[in-house]
């Protein structure tokens, strides 16, 4: 190679919303393990530093995913230092409890998650399809969540967010269908993240939930449903009710 020419980059890209902590901190463990060159986004800059830190090579950037020319200027850095996406994980989110019995509801960011939740995955994966085309056969992961199948009744709008992702990626899915675009939905229960470190009861290990979705992902599987959540549709069709009002109190 002549000189002052460097090689090209060959490394597998990914791209990680929410990158900096739980499950996307996982997901960035473990691919930086695998080889691959991360671009990782979150709204805490001193955990994206320490991600840098503990992971060297991985490029963390500041992004609020409910700001839509936030997400696009994300990846728009993304897409300047590489024409390639192999794997897109969309992974920020955010739960919480909501009582719309209480009159002071309407002073509150109702619609937080939706914003989030759903927005932020939407226009992640639109910004991110240049990247994924030219790298295709590429791939989404878009963590949701059991509350996508059968609402909790503590949080409604959490709820309704990964409902709406949970129809999103079946579309998606379709519409990708001959681009050699692949699309993975993760359905996960309670994970034990930083976010619900307050909750008692059983929890995935992020760790072991993402090996896992890797592992789906790299089989072509369109949804992963680790834990209790692989009985959810099985209970839902078989008892729907009782279901129901099983998960809504959890």
């Amino acid at each position: 190679m002549p000189n002052g020419m460097d090689a090209p980059d060959r490394r597998p890209v990914a791209v990680i919303s929410g990158g900096s902590s739980g499950i996307g901190r996982a997901f960035v463990a473990a691919l930086h393990a695998r080889g691959y060159r991360i671009f990782a986004c979150g709204r805490d800059p001193d955990r994206l530093r320490r991600l840098e830190q503990d992971h060297p090579g991985v490029r963390g950037m500041i992004c609020d995913m409910a700001d839509v020319e936030a997400v696009r200027g994300f990846v728009s850095v993304v897409l300047d230092e590489s024409p390639r996406i192999d794997l897109l994980v969309s992974n920020a989110g955010v739960l919480r409890i909501l009582d719309f019995a209480d009159p002071a509801i309407g002073a509150a960011s109702a619609d937080l998650e939706i914003t989030i939740n759903l927005g932020g995955a939407i226009r992640l994966v639109a910004s991110a399809m240049p990247g994924l085309l030219a790298a295709a056969p590429s791939r989404v992961v878009v963590v949701g969540s059991g509350y996508g199948l059968a609402p909790s009744t503590a949080a409604p709008v959490y709820s309704a967010s990964k409902a709406g992702l949970h129809g999103f990626c079946k579309a998606l899915r379709r519409q990708l269908a001959a681009s050699g675009i692949g699309v993975t939905e993760v359905l996960p229960a309670l994970v034990d993240t930083p976010a619900v470190s307050h909750r008692h009861g059983r929890k995935l290990s992020p760790d072991a939930l993402v090996r896992e979705v890797l592992r789906a992902a790299s089989r072509d599987r369109d949804e992963v449903l680790p834990g209790a959540v692989r009985w959810l549709p099985l209970l839902l069709r078989l008892a729907p009710r009782f279901t129901e009002r099983m998960v809504g109190r959890s």
